[in-house]
């Protein structure tokens, strides 16, 4: 006599599947989390300088992007060699603590309106 293991099988199955469902998160994760204010001064500190350099020019390039003729620019940047723009930042960050908390892109945002103020 043959014993029929498919019922058994099926029901094993919908258990598994229950209980993978019960491990679902009710919300969904954040596609994209904030870069903070630490990681880009750790970056722009030594710890991954191109990382830092290319935070900075997309936040500039952003800024250039979105500028129209009746705009207020935040910051002028000039001409200045990347390294010294991210030395600015660091510093910023190193005399600004409480923007270590923050999210990156607004201590930079900061920074670069303090180094390249607009006349």
């Amino acid at each position: 006599m043959r014993l029929n293991t498919k019922p058994l099988r099926i029901a094993a199955g919908a258990a598994v599947v229950a209980a993978m469902l019960m491990l679902v998160p009710l919300s969904a994760p954040k596609a994209y989390v904030a870069t903070s204010g630490q990681a880009l001064y750790e970056a722009c500190g030594g710890a991954a300088p191109h990382v830092c350099l290319s935070y900075i020019a997309g936040i500039v390039d952003m800024h250039e992007a979105g500028l129209s003729p009746s705009s207020v620019a935040l910051f002028c940047p000039i001409d200045a060699p990347p390294e010294k723009v991210g030395r600015g930042i660091w510093l910023y960050f190193d005399q600004h603590p409480e923007a270590l908390d923050q999210p990156a892109a607004l201590g930079a945002v900061q920074a670069l309106a303090l180094m390249f103020p607009c006349e």
